[in-house]
């Protein structure tokens, strides 16, 4: 404020300095010019007229004590008079004015005359001017430092309440001591004690509820570690706290328990009685102070104790096994006993892969329990089998999914009239992996059905350009896969060869899934296809089944045919099966007729085709 008002006075101060001092020293100027204008007239003419009486006619203005120099010039510059009263002053108090001589009648420029003014009543006026002013801004400056003064005791009571205010903490409470009251202050200092006791009540609930928010988090922070780290089920600590277990005591000897046959449980008495023994046994484990952990739905894992040895960690395993198996559990007041198989890895760097892979050897070789060996090589075949996966699906993307065609031979012509669909992988050199190397590893994978798809479209469309029949081999998944029957329709149609195509369906996956199969069956013999079992004869044949299925040819496994020239019992299986197809009007096929002394064996017995490696290798066909 003060800034403010001292800036608007100087502004103000120069501004009126400004206009006095150019009116003074107008007005000064104005005086000088009269004078050179009453001489002016008689000076032109005493010059036009060549008189030398110039001292004479400026006698009225030369006396003056204002003048102080007079000077003539003619027009080429000659100085005609110079008349000088006294010494010059300072060029800052003298005025200045120069005029023209000019002809009385032509006004032609005859000389010029030059008057030296005195400036003192200018100085006088100005000084006069600027006492003036020094005491009005004297008078100003007091004015304002004693608003200063007053404005200053009039906010003291304001800038100790700031004061105290800008230094107040939550929980103090502050108190103003005033020099002296005002209304006003007095109803800011009682209106901020009243907002002081409500912020220390606020404070007061806020650190209450910070309180219980730390209790809630404390809480909510247990329970969400108990349910990262432990079982929900069985309270059990879990997979993942068993890796940290491993990370920060690192005891690389671990055992996996598994429950044989727990789906069987599962799917007989219900998902919650499975639940109920999977508690059962947790706690009867924890009796058994072996402090296993649950690492997945069916499966308990132990880890060597400290100070205990790898023998004595084997031993109680099996002990372990002995117990279980002569333990009863109650499910629904029935009593259950329960066996389980157990994977062990001994010092592993990767002790949960290798307990899981010893417990898929004992599961394999249907033993109690296993232990890893390195030497046996089973994670290399792991690494394998990715591999080949990898290639499976390398082949898809790259188009080198291809098919061979074996022949199969009338018996009684030895002329060809059907082959069968063999799928192969070609790699980039050209050379050929047989089905028997990744169809297995495609089998548990998501790319078995693109093999499927594939191979019909390859079969398909060359067969559109030719007379033979074909058959293909389908997988019990195939056929409960919509989408790839889906596609198999689709190809048939575009191609028209639904008339000469034969599915060929493993005989044990046409009894598991009967109901799906005769539904596949139905649709594919509507649009003409017809449909063959393939490797009849292998352990259980349900000849009520084939029946049921309206099939139109029985392949006879390859066991029964490779040995038929020398294993009689053999041919007694195969006569019987030859007989019941001739007897319902069904075609056999012989497989694995590897010999003319078997083909022979196979025309005796009058099976209507031949197919293998004697009456035609696998090969490719050309549209």
């Amino acid at each position: 404020m003060l800034l403010v008002t001292s800036v608007i006075f100087v502004t103000i101060t120069l501004v009126t300095f400004s206009i006095v001092r150019d009116l003074t020293l107008n007005s000064q100027k104005e005086k000088a010019s009269l004078l050179i204008d009453t001489v002016n007239p008689a000076v032109s003419l005493s010059l036009f007229l060549g008189l030398n009486d110039l001292g004479e006619k400026l006698s009225t203005i030369t006396h003056r004590d204002e003048v102080v120099e007079l000077q003539i010039l003619d027009i080429h510059g000659k100085i005609l008079l110079n008349y000088r009263q006294h010494s010059p002053l300072k060029s800052s108090q003298m005025i200045n004015v120069t005029e023209n001589l000019v002809e009385p009648s032509s006004l032609k420029p005859i000389g010029s005359i030059t008057l030296t003014y005195s400036g003192e009543e200018f100085t006088q006026t100005m000084n006069r001017f600027y006492t003036l002013y020094a005491w009005i801004g004297i008078s100003i400056f007091s004015i304002l430092w004693l608003m200063i003064l007053w404005i200053n005791r009039l906010l003291l009571p304001i800038t100790l309440i700031a004061h105290k205010v800008r230094n107040y903490k939550p929980g103090t409470k502050i108190t103003f001591d005033l020099p002296y009251t005002q209304r006003e202050f007095t109803h800011i200092s009682h209106s901020f004690e009243v907002m002081q006791e409500s912020v220390i009540k606020y404070s007061q609930e806020i650190e209450s509820i910070n309180k219980n928010l730390e209790m809630k988090i404390a809480e909510q922070t247990h329970k969400a570690t108990r349910h990262l780290y432990y079982d929900n089920l069985t309270s059990l600590p879990n997979r993942i706290k068993l890796q940290e277990d491993l990370l920060e005591n690192p005891t690389n000897t671990v055992a996996i328990l598994n429950i044989d046959d727990f789906k069987e449980i599962n799917d007989f008495f219900g998902i919650d009685a499975g639940d109920w023994l999977l508690t059962q046994i947790a706690h009867w484990l924890n009796e058994m102070k072996f402090k296993p952990y649950r690492i997945g739905g069916d499966e308990f894992a132990f880890r060597l104790k400290e100070g205990q040895s790898h023998i004595e960690f084997q031993y109680e395993i099996e002990n372990l096994l002995l117990s279980l198996n002569e333990r009863l559990f109650m499910i629904a007041d029935e009593t259950v006993h329960v066996r389980a198989t157990v994977g062990i890895a001994i010092d592993s760097s990767k002790p949960l892969i290798h307990a899981d892979v010893a417990l898929n050897k004992a599961r394999s070789m249907k033993r109690p329990y296993a232990i890893y060996d390195r030497s046996e090589g089973i994670e290399q075949q792991y690494q394998t089998n990715i591999a080949m996966s990898a290639q499976i699906r390398q082949a898809l993307v790259e188009h080198r999914i291809v098919c061979q065609y074996q022949p199969i031979v009338s018996s009684k012509s030895g002329a060809i009239e059907k082959f069968e669909t063999l799928v192969r992988i070609q790699n980039e050199d050209g050379s050929l992996i047989p089905p028997y190397d990744f169809l297995p590893i495609a089998q548990k994978t998501k790319l078995y059905h693109h093999i499927t798809q594939e191979v019909v479209y390859q079969a398909c469309n060359l067969f559109a350009s030719r007379q033979e029949q074909f058959s293909i081999n389908l997988s019990g998944s195939d056929i409960l896969d919509h989408r790839t029957v889906m596609t198999i329709e689709n190809i048939l149609r575009q191609t028209g060869t639904a008339d000469r195509i034969i599915f060929e369906i493993l005989e044990s996956e046409g009894i598991e899934n009967f109901e799906e199969v005769a539904i596949f069956i139905t649709r594919m013999k509507a649009l003409g296809a017809k449909i063959a079992i393939d490797d009849f004869g292998t352990g259980y044949s349900n000849f009520e089944n084939i029946l049921k299925l309206n099939v139109d040819i029985l392949k006879i496994d390859g066991s029964l045919i490779k040995s038929i020239d020398l294993n009689p019992r053999n041919r007694i299986v195969v006569e019987a099966i030859v007989d019941f197809a001739h007897k319902i009007g069904i075609d056999t096929v012989a497989e694995f007729v590897a010999s003319e002394e078997i083909l022979q064996h196979v025309k005796d017995l009058n099976i209507t085709y031949a197919q293998g490696f004697h009456t035609g290798k696998p090969q490719f066909l050309n549209q």
